[in-house]
């Protein structure tokens, strides 16, 4: 749908600009010369313009929005320790244990 709408503002906005120029030239009536009547036709600047910005409108991507999740929060227990106790071994090695429970 966009490209057919984008397809008839292009026709729309070069048939302005086929008409062509409009002015013209005469013998001046007091003068012996051919003077240039009218100007530049500006008529298609308007539908050029107006077919410019829809355009680019047509042409652009879609916006990308992206939500910014806080993480999750994760709430961890500690684990209840009893204190360490150490033990020396026959050999002269110390061994340091503890129990711990959830």
């Amino acid at each position: 749908m966009k490209k057919l709408l984008a397809i008839g503002l292009i026709i729309a906005s070069t048939s302005a600009m086929a008409e062509g120029f409009h002015g013209g030239y005469y013998r001046g009536p007091s003068h012996g010369y051919w003077r240039h009547e009218g100007g530049g036709n500006w008529a298609w600047v308007a539908p050029v313009v107006v077919g410019g910005v829809i355009g680019y409108e047509l042409a652009r991507p879609a916006p990308v929005i992206v939500q910014q999740v806080p993480p999750p929060v994760v709430y961890t227990q500690q684990p209840n320790c009893s204190p360490w106790t150490e033990v020396q071994n026959p050999d002269g090695t110390i061994t340091r244990t503890r129990t711990c429970t959830n």
